[in-house]
């Protein structure tokens, strides 16, 4: 699987589920994948914050066994979720600053680009994962 498909693939698996209504399908920067860490930000349409189907998601992404641990967060003051590697969060959400500046000050600069090519392994299987937990 190319860089590309892997950039979508999640989005993909997920609005094969259910529509999604946010527009970015990429998890990461097609340039340059170690701009930013990798998340796919979604929300489906005409679902509520609260619909079961989050909850499916979100345990199938817990429970997802990859080189990372994988979770899907919301906060209250957005109507979108996250699946994030657990790492990116895992000090709660800064209250300032550029998140990846914090996380490559944080992990320094090797272990940030290893945890993103990390990601980029882990991407295709976990969204093998949650479409097997829809099709079970």
């Amino acid at each position: 699987m190319d860089f590309e498909e892997v950039n979508i693939i999640l989005f993909f698996t997920l609005n094969d589920i259910y529509p999604i209504a946010t527009g970015r399908a990429g998890m990461l920067a097609s340039n340059n994948p170690y701009v930013s860490f990798p998340f796919l930000r979604f929300r489906f349409k005409e679902k509520d914050k609260n619909d079961v189907i989050y909850s499916k998601i979100r345990d199938a992404v817990k429970d997802f066994k990859g080189l990372l641990s994988w979770e899907m967060i919301t906060f209250d003051d957005v109507p979108n979720y996250l699946i994030v590697p657990t790492y990116v969060y895992s000090e709660g959400r800064p209250a300032s600053g550029d998140l990846n500046e914090h996380l490559i000050a944080k992990y320094g600069e090797n272990l940030y680009r290893k945890m993103i090519d990390q990601a980029i392994v882990d991407i295709p299987n976990l969204a093998k994962s949650i479409r097997d937990k829809f099709h079970a």
